[in-house]
């Protein structure tokens, strides 16, 4: 169906209206080859009939959706190209779409109100005048690099050319959103109007623009002086060299976009038609290339996940009326959820152990608002009404109307006890008790309640308050009422809540559990520990596993081990070394040694861990990077397919997000199950197979891989 319109006002205003019917957002999406095609031509048709008709005077481009002007292509289509050519060909004709709106002799004036990415940004940038809206949905990025890809429609050649080098490298390459007041600052945008009256403005100036009356001001490059310093040809060869060299130094694993966009704008700067040849033939190249298809998937599952409501995975809808919540625990975790919450309208009350312990996160939540004050996030007003919303007690005193819950205290199982039966008589028969572990399963903290149903797990990953990613474990007798109000909950608050069954330990915690056990095997069979984080990080992963089990807690892993294995059996038996770790003290970050010495939160390897592991040899086993990767993936793998299987997650794309999100898989992996994908079901089922009669059970592998080997079918399939 087409998403593009075309109405004609009475003084010859033209307005191309885009608003996809079949989705919230617009996206230039296609079946096939043949239909993005079609839809191009079909740009290119109406501007045909532009060029041919007198009477129209001037072009207003418009999105039917106040959130959504054009959010890029929909990454699907590109799965349609087989070959580097298709993709070049795709490039080329969307180059031809943008130079016609540039070189029409009807001046086009982009009316954006709601997201500009991609392709979006692209025709934007070939306008004549560009109004945005003000509010808070209008942004604008090139997003293309970080889905291992460059722009294709000129956005490399226009982009310099309209904000300066510097900027559009900076834009293009972080993949970062702006507002429309930076966009404007950039240069990017000419005017910034409320949204209520964004078509009216850019229909009346283009109309003044037709009719002569009005001329866009904009000074190349920012003006005259800062040309002469930075657009001088010894000024930018020493700007592509230095973003050069650091992007090379930043470069993730056979991801290539980032230098084949440097080199594009290079090219670019001398010869705007060699520029759009470069851009053409590095999109084509990479849009084939199987780094970028993983990126894809991953960006499309995440797309998928994100989407997921509160109604669409219980079928109830929920209120949507939290106004106030409380948080046990006065530590970094209920700092900084106390923090976010406040941050959205909520209140909140925060129990701390003792006064020390409140004045401390008071002091933290107060530093977290002067800080967004000082960098202008906020206003002072904004400041001021924001911290008020915290107050905090060294009792249960003013959680009675409390809706949710949030335990974040420490991972001791009486503690979490404890809290939940003190606090359960005081709330709401209608409140919903959100506790936080790696440790201990929700099945054996609900069954202690009152109202088991209204106890459901949250594990957030790294800080609360910036980490996208909260893993909700819940059980079969969790309410499906109180489970819809705190996804719909956590998605206000920003995040990408994944609903697991937690009953025997939550996905996340299973899957890194066999991550670290087996790296654990390995340094007991003579491989180094250095060679195992060397090799991780090499993989793509921010850190080791070794370095991971520090900042987790010996202690902690050692813990999850146990009540994992009681479950599960021999497959995920406690590796011995970590028994002696912590009764030898070292229990990692939180005490200053474990696998590493710290001084201020830095690490260094410690040898003499070592002795920890009695068959260690000094002299490490001949493994090869790629054989260490290759075991450790598979650990990980074989058990998201076992969580799949036994209905821990509900889909695929769920796992690979959380194990994206959550535990820091690489994004051109894309998760476990993308990896079978990538590599074949066949060819993983081999493997597994071949390291079950080397290593034993923890190795065996599911039916469902068994099934997909036979059919050939894919995770990713739909």
């Amino acid at each position: 169906m087409n998403s593009i319109s075309f109405e004609l006002d009475k003084n010859g205003i033209a307005v191309l209206r885009f608003d996809n019917p079949e989705s919230t957002s617009n996206k230039l999406r296609q079946i096939d080859i043949a239909w993005m095609l079609e839809f191009l031509g079909n740009i290119d048709r109406q501007l045909d009939m532009i060029e041919n008709e007198d009477e129209i005077r001037a072009v207003v481009l418009y999105s039917g959706k106040e959130k959504s002007f054009i959010n890029g292509a929909e990454l699907r289509e590109y799965f349609n190209f087989t070959l580097a050519d298709e993709g070049r060909g795709y490039s080329l004709k969307a180059q031809e779409v943008t130079e016609k709106i540039e070189s029409s002799r009807a001046p086009f004036i982009a009316a954006v109100s709601g997201s500009c990415l991609g392709m979006g940004l692209e025709l934007i940038l070939a306008c004549t005048y560009r109004v945005a809206s003000e509010n808070s949905n209008t942004y604008f990025g090139m997003n293309e690099v970080e889905n291992g890809l460059i722009p294709c429609a000129g956005g490399t050649q226009r982009l310099p050319r309209l904000i300066g080098t510097r900027e559009a490298l900076d834009l293009i390459l972080s993949g970062e959103t702006i507002d429309s007041t930076y966009a404007k600052k950039l240069g990017l945008i000419d005017e910034v109007v409320p949204s209520e009256i964004l078509l009216d403005i850019s229909l009346e100036r283009a109309l003044q623009i037709s009719n002569k009356e009005f001329k866009p001001q904009r000074g190349y490059f920012k003006g005259i002086q800062h040309t002469i310093v930075n657009e001088n040809p010894i000024a930018r060869k020493k700007l592509f060299n230095d973003v050069r060299k650091q992007a090379n130094k930043d470069r993730r694993p056979s991801i290539n976009s980032p230098i084949m966009a440097i080199e594009a704008l290079e090219v670019g700067m001398s010869s705007f038609n060699r520029g759009l040849h470069v851009e053409s033939v590095y999109f084509g190249e990479l849009v084939v290339s199987t780094a970028t298809r993983s990126l894809i998937r991953t960006q499309m599952a995440l797309e998928k996940v994100k989407d997921e409501s509160g109604f669409s995975k219980t079928g109830v809808k929920a209120k949507g009326d939290i106004h106030k919540i409380a948080v046990v625990g006065a530590n970094n975790l209920g700092n900084e959820i106390s923090s976010l919450a406040a941050d959205h309208g909520v209140k909140v009350r925060l129990k701390g152990r003792d006064d020390e312990e409140v004045g401390s996160s008071l002091k933290y939540c107060y530093d977290h608002f002067k800080d967004k004050y000082d960098n202008h996030e906020i206003k002072e007003l904004d400041f001021e009404q924001k911290f008020d919303l915290i107050s905090a007690t060294a009792d249960y005193s003013g959680f009675k109307r409390a809706q949710i819950i949030f335990e974040c205290g420490e991972e001791d199982l009486k503690f979490k006890l404890d809290a939940l039966k003190e606090i359960e008589p005081i709330l709401q028969m209608n409140a919903i008790y959100l506790s936080s572990s790696f440790v201990y399963p929700i099945a054996g903290i609900a069954s202690n309640s009152i109202l088991p149903g209204r106890v459901i797990g949250g594990r957030f990953f790294n800080y609360a308050d910036s980490s996208e990613f909260v893993e909700i474990s819940v059980t079969d007798d969790t309410s499906k009422e109180a489970l819809s109000e705190v996804i719909e909950f956590l998605k206000r608050l920003g995040k990408i809540p994944i609903v697991v069954n937690g009953a025997t330990g939550s996905y996340t915690t299973r899957v890194q559990l066999a991550y670290f056990n087996e790296s654990l095997n390995l340094v007991s069979e003579g491989v180094s520990i250095e060679s195992v984080e060397d090799s991780m990080t090499r993989l793509g992963f921010e850190e080791g596993p070794f370095m991971t089990i520090d900042r987790i807690g010996i202690d902690l892993v050692l813990k999850a081990s146990n009540i994992i294995y009681q479950v599960q059996g021999d497959k995920i038996k406690p590796h011995p070394s970590l028994g002696l770790l912590v009764s030898n003290e070292r229990l990692g970050l939180k005490n200053g040694q474990g696998f590493y010495k710290y001084h201020k939160d830095q690490g260094r390897f410690d040898k003499s861990v070592y002795k920890f592991f009695p068959v260690h040899s000094e002299k490490s086993q001949s493994m090869t990077n790629k054989e260490i990767q290759e075991r450790l993936m598979l650990a990980m793998v074989n058990e998201a397919l076992i969580c799949l299987d036994e209905g821990i997650i509900d889909s695929p794309q769920e796992g690979d997000i959380a194990a994206l999100l959550g535990l820091g898989f690489p994004p051109v992996i894309g998760g476990p199950f993308n990896y079978v994908d990538s590599q074949g079901a066949g060819e993983v089922l081999k493997k597994l197979h071949n390291l079950s009669v080397k290593y034993g059970t923890r190795y065996i592998s599911p039916v469902l891989l068994k099934d997909a080997s036979v059919s050939g079918n894919k995770f990713y399939d739909n």
